[in-house]
């Protein structure tokens, strides 16, 4: 027992040493109360809260807010107790300016407008003055302070413009149909004889000047189309030439007849009844004024004319020329011209994804059916001249006019 009791009181010693080690290496600061804040440094945060600057009027200084200068003027001195205005000075009229509120000791100086530029509104002390690059000219920034104007570039041979020159902006040219740009030039593709134009020519709207035409048998028949439209042309001439002949005519005898029908009509009721004995056709046709011989003159020739009433158009039929004859990536700007809305681009492109001629045949036929005649798939012919003439204004002249060969009037 006595041993056990000796082996616990070292053990007690040791525990107590290893207690009193830990606690001296502990860092006293740590379980240490903070300190009590000074009071001048309570009073001034609680003084800077009350008189916090607003942002955009006023500016802090010196541990002071004042408030800013106005548009206009610029800092002569700043303020000496919290929230009052600086002392502001005016910027001299038309040399120097500020347009917004500031503290800054020196005004900007006003712009000078430069050649071919014109002045559009002066200078003022809050507004800066304005200079316009003068009608066939635009401007060309060379740094964020300096500028020129220069003269409006002018498409070339072969090019046709896209953009117009506008006092900010230059003219934007690009190549017509049919043609490649070669450096700075455009060049028909028919004398392409790179690789590179080769690839550019060969798209739908440049065709590969080294293939082949595909005849599509038009060539063939165009000629004896003309030669027939020619030949029905002179005989609607010749038939109204004839007509007229006729019409006068029957005027002339209608004149020298009706006098003597009106001596016999004053005449007695006797000798009118036995002239109608005699010649009864003679006197009725010189007497009914209902039938006169000018109107039976009109009335035969005008049976015998050909049909001459315009060809319905088809709308489906058009449309599908229409997209032969147009280019894919200019088909957009067609009906656009047209007159139809983006909003239905977008929704003919969206509901035809994979499909882009699909896509712009519901385009076009939003177009065509917006005042189609009878049951809906007849084409007004005001559409026709309407399509035409935008096609013209596209430069595709040749469009325009297989088109209107094909479907104008007969």
């Amino acid at each position: 027992m006595d041993i056990l009791r000796g082996k616990w009181k070292e053990k007690c010693i040791l525990n107590v040493c290893t207690l009193l080690v830990l606690c001296w290496s502990v860092d006293p600061s740590l379980s240490a109360p903070p300190p009590p804040p000074d009071r001048t440094q309570v009073e001034s945060n609680h003084g800077n809260q009350e008189s916090l600057c607003h942002e955009g009027s006023h500016y802090r200084i010196n541990g002071i807010c004042c408030g800013k200068c106005h548009e206009g003027f610029k800092l002569k001195e700043h303020c000496t107790k919290e929230g009052e205005n600086s002392q502001c000075v005016p910027c001299e009229e038309g040399k120097t300016y500020l347009d917004r509120s500031n503290y800054v000791n020196n005004c900007r100086s006003c712009t000078r407008c430069v050649d071919n530029e014109t002045e559009v509104s002066p200078c003022k002390k809050s507004k800066n003055k304005e200079c316009r690059c003068n009608e066939g000219f635009y401007k060309k920034r060379i740094d964020s302070v300096t500028r020129e104007c220069l003269r409006c570039k002018q498409c070339g041979p072969g090019e046709r413009k896209t953009q117009q020159c506008t006092p900010e902006s230059d003219t934007v040219c690009e190549c017509k149909d049919f043609y490649f740009r070669n450096n700075r030039i455009c060049l028909q593709c028919k004398d392409c004889i790179s690789a590179d134009c080769q690839q550019e020519c060969a798209s739908s709207t440049h065709p590969n000047p080294n293939a082949k035409p595909q005849d599509t048998g038009w060539g063939v028949w165009s000629t004896y189309l003309l030669a027939v439209f020619g030949c029905v042309c002179v005989v609607l001439l010749v038939v109204v030439v004839i007509m007229g002949v006729l019409v006068v005519r029957w005027k002339l005898k209608g004149s020298s007849s009706f006098p003597s029908a009106e001596i016999t009509s004053q005449g007695s009721e006797k000798s009118t009844r036995m002239l109608i004995q005699e010649d009864p056709e003679n006197i009725l046709n010189q007497s009914i004024p209902s039938c006169s011989p000018v109107c039976e003159c009109e009335q035969e020739p005008l049976s015998k004319l050909p049909d001459c009433v315009p060809k319905e158009i088809k709308i489906s039929e058009l449309i599908y020329s229409v997209l032969d004859q147009v280019s894919p990536r200019r088909v957009k700007e067609l009906v656009r011209s047209l007159g139809v809305s983006d909003i239905v681009i977008e929704r003919a492109e969206n509901d035809h994804l994979r499909d882009t001629k699909e896509a712009q045949y519901q385009m076009l036929s939003v177009w065509a059916k917006g005042r189609a005649q009878g049951g809906g798939g007849v084409l007004a012919r005001p559409l026709l001249h309407d399509l035409l003439d935008k096609l013209r204004d596209m430069d595709l002249g040749g469009t325009a006019e297989e088109l209107e060969t094909k479907y104008g009037d007969q």
